[in-house]
This record gives structure tokens, C-alpha cells and sequence, in this order.
């Protein structure tokens, strides 16, 4: 099972970047790192109620915390981080937070070393699409295991699922591969240099947080 792991992974991080990258294009918004970087990462963020997820494997502390979770029953896989409310306070309320305190670790580092205007300049290059690519990101996960079997319940704390018979994408599988690809081909199609950086934005973000 643990191979499982890092291929649904990339299909939300894929995902996650391609929804970000589409919805910068179509508010007419600069195509910078921070959309695709948070869109990658917000792809992976409802799954930090699975203790052997990616991005739950790369947060010291949060498997085990889980892992808890879980062997209690306060918190089920696809069940309250994989909800409508869920998304609104990590869109609205979550993300913000960390990110301001980000920027300011940032900036007093900058301060500290004599050099702000080092961070200024990165800062700059980053840009300022991380809310929206984050949210962008976790929209995306929601939608991708809705094609599952399994289903979201999206209604949270009613106890419904909702799936989407058609496709049905299995965890895990060669459907899911091909799913993946798709999009990167979709988006070849429309705008070759959009599928481009997604691939990029997406390999990155992969292999930044599985060595982490």
C-alpha cells in the first residue's frame, strides 16, 4: 500500500497547480510562484487527516497527531477537512495566518542579517497569488476524490458521501494515471506554455515536500 501514497500525491498536486495556473490565466493575473507553489500544496492539504499522506508525512508531528485523531474517531479520512466548511476556514482563515506570520519571519530574518531589501526582491518574484492558489488547490482535492468511489462528504457533519459514478477513478491505478496526464494534456492543448509551468510547478512542490 505505501506506493499508493505518492502517486494519489502527484495527481493532487497536479491537480492543484493546473486549477491554480487556469484561474490566474482567467482573472487575468501574472502567472507567478506563489499561485502554482500554494496550488500544489493546497491540492495536498485535506489530506492531513490520513497520517500517512505526503504532506502529513513532511510536517514534524502531524502522522502521529493523525494517527490519534483517527484511532479515536475525532477525525475521519474525507470527512471534515474534505468539506465545504473546512475549506472556507482554511481559505479565509488558515492560510492568511501562516502567511502572515511567514512574511514577517521572513522580513525580520531580512532585518536581521542587514539585508531586507534581499527579501523585498523575493518577495517580488514570489507575488501575491498565494491565497487564491491555495484556495484554487483545495477546491481541486475536493473535486478529484469526488471521482472516487469513496466519495467527500462535502456536507460535513452530515454523514453523506458524494461521488460521481462516472468516471470512477480508483486509488492508485492506471485510470488515475491517465487522469493525471490528462490534464497536463488538456492544458497542452489550450496553452502549451501553461502546461509547462504546471509540470515544473508540480514536479517541484512533489519533490519539495516528500524530502522534507
Amino acid at each position: 500500500m505505501r506506493e499508493v501514497v505518492p502517486v494519489m500525491a502527484r495527481t493532487h498536486i497536479a491537480a492543484g497547480v493546473a486549477l491554480a495556473a487556469v484561474a490566474a490565466v482567467a482573472t487575468h493575473h501574472a502567472l507567478d510562484p506563489a499561485w502554482l507553489v500554494m496550488g500544489g500544496l493546497g491540492g495536498l492539504a485535506p489530506d492531513l487527516d490520513h497520517p500517512r499522506a505526503l504532506l502529513t508525512r513532511a510536517i514534524p508531528g502531524a502522522s502521529a497527531l493523525a494517527a490519534l485523531a483517527t484511532a479515536t474517531g475525532a477525525v475521519r479520512h474525507r470527512g471534515v477537512l474534505h468539506s465545504w466548511l473546512a475549506m472556507a476556514v482554511a481559505v479565509g482563515l488558515v492560510e492568511p495566518l501562516l502567511g502572515s506570520i511567514l512574511a514577517r519571519f521572513w522580513w525580520a530574518m531580512g532585518v536581521g542579517i542587514g539585508h531586507p531589501a534581499w527579501i523585498l526582491r523575493l518577495w517580488r518574484v514570489w507575488g501575491p497569488g498565494g491565497d487564491w492558489g491555495w484556495a484554487a488547490g483545495y477546491a481541486s482535492h475536493l473535486v478529484v476524490d469526488t471521482l472516487n468511489t469513496t466519495g467527500v462528504q462535502w456536507f460535513w457533519p452530515l454523514p453523506y458521501r458524494v461521488h460521481s459514478p462516472v468516471p470512477n477513478i480508483p486509488v492508485g491505478t492506471p485510470p488515475e494515471t491517465w487522469f493525471r496526464w490528462s490534464i497536463y494534456l488538456g492544458l497542452l492543448v489550450w496553452r502549451p506554455e501553461i502546461a509547462l509551468a504546471t509540470l515544473l510547478a508540480a514536479e517541484v512542490v512533489y519533490r519539495a515536500v516528500s524530502t522534507a
